[in-house]
């Protein structure tokens, strides 16, 4: 792993502070931002509303937004910020956990994105910080930049790092609203791809640590235990399952925009939530009395809903099929006729299902993180920041820097200009896409330098004679030669054979799905469907001089497509 450049850490710091003022202000109150859902919430009486709300986050990856390429991006720490200020009046109080890669997404980083990925990360501690964040149980990538830069980021954070296995915390008891809630943390260092942070500590049996760190806040007078299980499927659920006096398992290692339904394993419960934050997980708790947890959330109630339904559908199939069967067992038909008749009572219990109002119980929620959700203005404001010091900081570190130079006999790239002076109709077609703008996408936002975005949108990106993070002038934008390939062999032959075999004609689907229409950043990309709104008369298409109007409409719709 590339040791980090030290000289780079004050700045970082100056980045990820500044906006938000968390660093000089002594005020941890959470942000005051009411809207009219968290007002009506406060008008349902008290004796309906939960004792308290546990917010949850599942493998953040150190994201602060999504990629603003995708049609419906999810996500954004500044929205998580909004929807947890916008509940604040629905309980008496509220804790937010975490589990799984906080600060960073992989366990390797680049030399060249260092600072990036470094002050990035300053930036989610500062502002993990001011929401409060209570407890979390770290992954192997939080480790990417050493053992001492992860210090310093939960030193930032301010909240415990528990991982009962490896040396770590391994729990703390956290007052809310009158209830003692236990929290306890275990975490597995060793990817299961092989690579490993260099600064990640050891890490031991999850399952014999936990079991002592839970019964420990249980004599500390825990009501309700928390595991935050930074591990794989099977070992959360093993502690689910195995160990006495577990109330929920948040589970990590879950990729995808929606989480399944709590899961009950044991008497303990398995949840979690969206990675990258495009989902907020929210278990409301109805603390009234002894006994068993139960769970009254909405979605175990449909879950079970379809399940038995499913379960009625093919048994009825088989009992008709089994009636005019006459080789089959009658008395073997009639029991599972009774057993059809207690599967069809307990679906009716479920549509006559009441919310308890005594003892313990829960409803879990998964608040999607969507472009519907307002920003929280002061979050927002430090996720600029970040991004216009990272910018500023790689124009600087990066403003001699060149694309390695193309190899004797070999094609370079010369941009777009070179291609119309021979493909004028082309030209044309291509000025009218998305793609004759991507580049103005980035300087509109400071991402035009920054490492993780510039690639897309620019011609021949770190390939030999094209182009770099700040030298690529005539190369911005996704030109001609990022789908045909550089063009100065091509521009220098002689006679049609030699022209078509100095140029890629078609791009394959899958040089776009792998180079930048990736499903992270182009969440609907499909090339059948995406194609025709780059091509047009001159390019793909034949010139029609007298269907101009016609031979405009491809090229309109792709300059409409965002």
């Amino acid at each position: 792993m590339p040791t980090p450049r030290r000289s780079l850490w004050p700045l970082a710091l100056v980045t990820a502070g500044a906006a938000l003022g968390l660093g000089a202000s002594c005020d941890r109150r959470p942000p005051q931002r009411p809207s009219a859902s968290a007002d009506a919430r406060a008008n349902t009486p008290a004796e309906q509303r939960p004792s308290l709300t546990l917010y949850f986050l599942t493998e953040l990856d150190g994201y602060l937004e999504p990629c603003g390429c995708q049609t419906r991006p999810l996500g954004g720490i500044d929205r998580v910020a909004h929807a947890i200020a916008s509940e604040r009046d629905r309980t008496p109080g509220s804790i937010l956990v975490a589990a799984g890669d906080l600060f960073f997404e992989h366990p390797e980083v680049e030399e060249r994105m260092v600072f990036q990925e470094r002050a990035r990360a300053e930036s989610m501690a500062r502002i993990l910080d001011g929401l409060h964040l209570a407890a979390y149980a770290p992954g192997p990538a939080d480790f990417a930049l050493g053992a001492d830069a992860w210090r310093a980021l939960s030193s930032a954070v301010h909240a415990p790092a528990l991982a009962a296995n490896a040396g770590m915390t391994r729990s703390t008891i956290r007052e809310v609203a009158g209830a003692r809630v236990g929290i306890v943390g275990v975490s597995d260092f060793a990817p299961s791809d092989g690579a490993r942070a260099a600064g990640a500590p050891e890490s031991t049996d999850g399952l014999a640590a936990t079991r002592d760190a839970v019964a420990e806040v249980r004599r500390q007078g825990a009501s309700v235990v928390v595991v935050l299980a930074s591990v794989a499927p099977r070992v959360a659920r093993s502690i689910a399952s195995e160990v006495e006096g577990v109330d929920f398992v948040i589970a990590a290692r879950h990729e995808g925009a929606t989480a399944p339904p709590p899961e009950r394993v044991g008497r303990a419960f398995v949840l979690t939530a969206p990675n990258q934050a495009k989902g907020l997980g929210a278990v409301d708790l109805w603390l009234r009395g002894d006994g068993p947890m139960r769970d009254a959330s909405d979605a175990s109630a449909v879950a079970e809903r379809a399940r038995l339904d499913a379960r009625i559908t093919e048994l009825n199939d088989r009992i008709a099929a089994w009636s005019e069967d006459p080789s089959v067992d009658r008395a073997a038909v009639e029991a599972q006729r009774r057993r059809l008749a207690s599967l069809s009572a307990q679906r009716a219990q479920l549509d006559q299902r009441a919310v308890p109002t005594d003892g313990r119980f829960f409803r879990a929620r998964t608040l999607e993180i969507s472009p519907d959700v307002a920003k929280q203005p002061s979050v927002q404001s430090q996720i600029a920041s970040y991004f216009r010091a990272v910018n500023e900081h790689n124009r600087v570190a990066y403003a001699d820097l060149r694309a390695p130079p193309a190899p004797p006999g070999t094609a370079r790239y010369l941009g777009v200009e070179a291609c119309r002076d021979c493909h004028e109709e082309a030209y044309a077609v291509w000025a009218r896409t998305p793609h004759h703008s991507a580049y103005r996408t980035l300087e509109d936002i400071s991402k035009n330098f920054n490492l993780a975005c510039v690639g897309c949108h620019v011609t021949g990106y770190r390939q030999p004679g094209g182009s770099e993070v700040v030298q690529n002038e005539g190369l911005r934008d996704v030109q001609c030669e990022t789908c045909h390939g550089p063009g100065s062999l091509h521009v220098a032959a002689r006679g049609a054979a030699a022209r078509r075999a100095t140029i890629r004609r078609d791009a394959p689907a899958t040089f776009c799905a792998t180079q930048c229409h990736t499903p992270e950043h182009s969440d609907h990309f499909d090339y059948a469907t995406y194609l025709p709104r780059i091509l047009g008369p001159g390019h793909g298409r034949p010139v029609d001089e007298d269907a101009g109007v016609a031979a405009d409409a491809a090229p309109a719709q792709a300059a409409a497509h965002p």
